[in-house]
């Protein structure tokens, strides 16, 4: 287990230049302690190669500690390195790893490293603001995603400015930012321009079930359970154990008021007094009270002795039924 303060130490080691890193170290997974003064100086297209070979390992920590590494080393005098990339490109890429490793927190500051040396660099852009996203930052996310995806739509069209609208994506467009956008514009209500973020990405990832659950989602908040369950199904049918797109269409099925078969699609991807909960959850949230209370009482009845949450949420539900109980006696 790699102890993240090290890592932190390692790499803004890199960063803020102490000479040959110094003193600084991580934890590689198996127990062992990895020094940057352990790793053979011999020219920084060895160290990128046993980086690049780390990471195709899946060995991460050990990958970062690497990339970090070349970072203080000179390359070579060859006209064609076999092995090249930019400081820039080392810092994106201990960005995206520290991603793999679910470290938002340090892969923020990798992306930002990036955009302190080069303010236009559109992929840093996309993650970090995917990062900003993740962490309710909506403001921030959506600064760098408007930024990413204006440079983006620059790129296309050959122009200073984007024409009016948005024009089809290719390979090399983020992807991630047009769809971190979608979700924002779907947060702020703007589910038509959401939509059509989303439309732009389906030509080239059109196999993708987490962008049709999007779709459908946004649907579902339109109010437009038809379209929403197309979608949902869609993404079913390309991954069958995608979780969400299951638990997304069960719901709109409960919005529908068919809850047998809203039971049944959350069956497939979780136990019965978890689906029987998570109606009743559901139901609370549409202030159908009466109609929760039922599927509570039958979580409860299913799994007695450990399942908690139906417990609390039926408690919570009695004390919100009894309040309005109370306040209809004294309008009396």
């Amino acid at each position: 287990m790699i102890i993240k303060s090290d890592r932190i130490k390692n790499w803004l080691c890199a960063i803020i230049g102490v000479t040959l890193l110094t003193g600084c170290t991580t934890t590689i997974t198996g127990g062992s302690r990895l020094n940057f003064s352990d790793v053979p100086p011999d020219s920084r297209e060895t160290t990128l190669s046993q980086a690049i070979s780390a990471e195709q390992n899946s060995q991460y920590d050990k990958a970062i500690v690497l990339f970090a590494k070349a970072l203080k080393l000179q390359p070579s005098d060859e006209d064609k390195p076999t092995i090249s990339m930019t400081n820039t490109a080392l810092f994106y890429k201990i960005g995206l790893l520290e991603v793999k490793k679910n470290n938002k927190e340090l892969a923020r500051k990798a992306f930002g490293q990036v955009l302190k040396d080069e303010p236009a660099h559109v992929l840093a852009q996309t993650q970090l603001g995917i990062i900003y996203l993740a962490q309710k930052n909506k403001q921030d996310a959506l600064v760098l995603l408007t930024k990413a995806i204006t440079t983006d739509q620059q790129r296309l069209t050959n122009q200073v400015k984007p024409v009016k609208g948005y024009v089809k994506l290719d390979e090399q467009s983020p992807l991630q930012a047009y769809m971190g956008l979608a979700i924002i514009n779907d947060l702020k209500g703007a589910h038509k321009k959401a939509r059509a973020l989303l439309n732009l990405i389906l030509p080239i990832t059109p196999q993708d079930p987490i962008l049709f659950t999007n779709i459908g989602y946004s649907h579902y908040l339109s109010g437009n359970y038809v379209e929403a369950e197309i979608n949902f199904k869609k993404a079913i049918d390309i991954d069958i154990l995608f979780s969400r797109a299951w638990v997304d269409l069960g719901l709109v099925y409960v919005r529908k008021g068919m809850y047998s078969r809203a039971l049944q699609t959350l069956k497939q991807v979780m136990p019965t007094e978890h689906a029987y909960n998570d109606i009743g959850y559901f139901l609370i949230l549409e202030g159908r009270y009466r109609e929760a209370v039922y599927f509570l009482e039958r979580a409860i009845e299913l799994s007695p002795s450990y399942f908690v949450k139906a417990n609390i949420n039926l408690e919570n539900l009695k004390l919100h039924l009894n309040k309005h109980i109370d306040l209809a006696y004294s309008d009396e």
